[in-house]
């Protein structure tokens, strides 16, 4: 077997994304590592994974050590101000060691994040020394060398560091007995997931494809006291692995180690789950091909000779797949069914199914098979052709590969699911860690399943019953439900932080604030920013949909008491343009809401909901919003043109954070004073752009 997905089918070439498949060896190490070609070209290994894996145990755990460690001491950042993910501008992996090449103003923070406390922080245990290439760090049989830095620079750094009584001690130096506790306290803590952490760090420069919010965002969490990477740099908590989520071809996969307890035999996993699930369609136990019948049940094919055939081979083939140890990290994340939860194509994660390893292997069949399955899938030969009935049968193939290494993968620290015997249903309920509420799982009879956390208490939610519903979708069988929920809920449980109520898009659990808050800063920790440029867009149709609004000293929101049931409305053009949108807004009776957008207390708010304004759009609503009593729109465009016409753009700029190009100037500097321009104007400058 190759696993190398070469050639591409028109299938395969499906679950890939177009671009990454075209690219050569040398660029696909590149988007991971962040080398040079140069560098890339000369450290391409020989074999068939483009990034190797650390060669022993005591390598990758070290290196997992390093990640936690890092983890903890950056949080959520902006690698545009680091100098890459955590400080890394690139990195070489080779299987004895790594060599990070970090951002020279990150070195002092590295230093923070690796020197070990007396209380446990950083990594206890790590070692140095200093050579011609750079600084080398152990920590037993790991070797990590921080490249091209020099011994002085390091020296100046480690007297700089700012963790109080923290040490990074010189190679030789024995462990005191709390070190060793500690080390050992922290080896255990990431057993479970030194391989996965080892490789994320070997590809680290892989979530710069997940940073349109320009924000990196990794961190662990246990549920059901397995260790788990998260990786929410779009805002939303995701599990599945970097190199499955974005669907990359097997190249840049990671080589595993085999579970201690063996390879998991699919057809037993299939079985085992259909009986304990649906044992009323499990098979009986005197009828042959078992596995492949349970496998029939639940993907919802029908139980006829040629999907029995089909699914027997995709069963031998997820039997190789989960005996070949370059495959071991399928365990990771919480099994396989976290691809199998991007059906249909990208519902959950937003990108295609991730193609299997094994799926060649699978596809590689007869052309005459191919057709046999393609008719039972798609119902006749009508006016299809055959090669699309083939692909047709290559997708099925791939469709019961995919659901075969899902049940074999399953964690076995599985829920205990509870049956509704009257309706059917399958329900498993907890309490959530550390926090009110509940985690709710369903899964019907019919295939379709919800994950919910329950009676959260928190007031944003009094309009949606106190309740997140994280997933509800649909499965193929109440089997591959219960897989897919339990799946679900490793996200769910950690989705609190990331959740905003829908009508005024607030975060349901505020960030903290504990510094005065610059729009520069604002900015900086913002999930979203409206720029200049969004909001010159659609000027034009606010002319003509807003009325009269008010400024923002009587209440962004105000409070009509017309009814009985009193509510707010928007009563600024700062409510209506955050409404549009969809920026988080104030509540009657904060602070922010009668404050300016420019104020610390409105932008605190944007803080705390992790939103920004850039300093352009601030300068324009904070103008706009200043005309006390009720005003046309119009009447504010005026007053919002003229403050940013007699502003200085460039100081302007320098509230940013990211960077401000001069067609944004430009932009800028052209806007009309006459409102009924507003469209014309966007539009012309974007026929100059062309």
């Amino acid at each position: 077997m190759t696993h190398t997905l070469t050639p591409y089918t028109p299938r395969q070439q499906w679950g890939l994304r177009a671009a990454d498949a075209a690219l050569p060896p040398v660029a696909l190490r590149q988007m991971a590592t962040g080398e040079t070609e140069e560098t890339a070209r000369a450290e391409l290994p020989d074999g068939e994974r483009l990034i190797p894996t650390a060669a022993t145990t005591g390598q990758a755990h070290g290196e997992a050590r390093i990640v936690q460690a890092l983890l903890n001491a950056y949080g959520r950042h902006r690698p545009t101000l680091t100098g890459g993910p955590f400080g890394i501008r690139s990195l070489t992996p080779r299987a004895d060691e790594l060599v990070v090449r970090i951002a020279p103003s990150q070195l002092t923070r590295w230093v923070d994040a690796l020197a070990y406390t007396p209380d446990g922080h950083g990594v206890a245990g790590l070692r140095w020394a200093a050579r011609r290439d750079g600084i080398v760090l152990s920590l037993g049989e790991m070797t990590l060398i921080l490249a091209d830095i020099d011994e002085t620079s390091w020296r100046a750094a480690l007297a700089a560091r700012s963790a109080g009584h923290a040490s990074l001690m010189f190679h030789g130096v024995p462990a005191v007995a709390t070190e060793a506790v500690h080390a050992a306290a922290q080896s255990a803590d990431v057993a479970g997931l030194a391989d996965h952490l080892s490789a994320t760090l070997r590809r680290i420069r892989l979530v710069d494809r997940l940073t349109r919010t320009g924000h990196v965002h990794l961190f662990t969490t246990r549920h059901h006291g397995d260790l788990h990477l998260i990786e929410a740099c779009e805002a939303t908590p995701t599990v599945p692995p970097l190199w499955t989520s974005q669907s990359l071809p097997l190249a840049l996969w990671p080589a595993g180690r085999t579970p201690a307890t063996g390879p998991v035999d699919p057809r037993h996993a299939v079985l085992d789950l259909v009986l304990a699930v649906e044992p009323s369609s499990a098979p009986p136990a005197t009828a042959p091909h078992r596995g492949a019948l349970a496998l029939c049940h639940l993907v919802g094919a029908t139980p006829n000779p040629v999907f029995i055939q089909a699914a027997e081979h995709a069963l031998d083939v997820a039997a190789q797949v989960l005996a070949d140890p370059a495959h071991a990290n399928l365990y990771e994340a919480g099994g396989w069914a976290g691809s199998c939860r991007t059906y249909p194509e990208g519902s959950v994660h937003g990108a295609d199914p991730c193609i299997p390893p094994g799926a060649e292997e699978a596809t590689d069949l007869a052309e005459s098979d191919l057709l046999s399955i393609g008719v039972q899938v798609v119902g006749g030969w009508a006016d299809t052709s055959r090669s699309r009935m083939a692909g047709a049968g290559q997708d099925e193939l791939i469709h019961l590969l995919d659901w075969a290494l899902a049940a074999a993968t399953r964690p076995r620290t599985g829920q205990q699911w509870t049956r509704d015997e009257a309706r059917g249903m399958l329900r498993f309920t907890e309490s959530l860690p550390g926090r009110p509420g509940t985690l709710d799982l369903i899964a019907s009879s019919t295939g379709v399943y919800s994950v919910r956390l329950e009676d959260l208490g928190l007031n944003d939610l009094a309009d949606e019953d106190d309740t997140v519903e994280w997933e509800r979708e649909a499965a193929p069988s109440q089997a591959a439900a219960v897989l897919l929920a339990e799946h679900a809920a490793i996200e769910a449980t950690v989705c609190l932080p990331f959740q905003r109520e829908h009508r005024k898009q607030r975060l349901l659990l505020p960030a903290p604030v504990t510094d005065e808050p610059t729009i520069r800063s604002v900015i900086a920790g913002a999930d979203y920013v409206l720029g200049f440029f969004t909001l010159a867009s659609v000027l034009g149709r606010l002319h003509d949909r807003v009325g009269l609004t008010h400024g923002a000293a009587g209440g962004h929101w105000q409070t009509e008491q017309a009814s009985d049931a009193p509510h707010d409305y928007l009563a600024t053009l700062t409510a209506h343009v955050s409404d549009w949108f969809a920026l988080p807004s104030p509540h009657h009776g904060e602070a922010a809401n009668t404050a300016d957008v420019d104020s610390p207390a409105y932008l605190g708010h944007l803080a705390a909901h992790r939103a920004a304004l850039d300093p352009f759009v601030t300068r324009y609503l904070a103008a706009a919003d200043s005309l006390t009593g009720a005003h046309t729109f119009a009447e504010r465009h005026i007053a919002g043109f003229a403050a940013l016409r007699t502003t200085d753009l460039s100081a302007l700029a320098c509230q940013e954070v990211r960077p401000v190009r001069e067609r944004l100037l430009r932009l800028v500097r052209s806007m009309p004073q006459d409102p009924g321009q507003l469209t014309a104007w966007y539009e012309h400058h974007l026929d100059q752009q062309t």
